[in-house]
């Protein structure tokens, strides 16, 4: 008879860390707890304006200011 081996994970819950305000839209940050990555969450252009994340808060700023843009140019056009 064959044995099963036991596989143990040790997951970490990730840490939540404090919301940056740039350019009036809040970031979310967290410290990923098995890899202790910073990640920040914005809107992507890529990905029709949903929520992603990544490691650069420098991306993350940019594509904030990327949404903020394509909201005012909506804006405009419906008026």
């Amino acid at each position: 008879m064959k044995q099963t081996k036991k596989i143990r994970h040790q997951w970490e819950p990730s840490e939540l860390l404090e919301d940056i305000e740039f350019n009036g839209y809040t970031i979310k940050s967290i410290r990923h707890g098995n890899t202790g990555h910073v990640l920040f969450k914005f809107p992507s252009k890529a990905h029709n304006w949903e929520n992603c994340w990544t490691m650069d808060l420098s991306t993350a700023k940019s594509n904030v200011s990327k949404y903020k843009l394509q909201l005012k140019s909506k804006e405009k056009k419906s008026n």
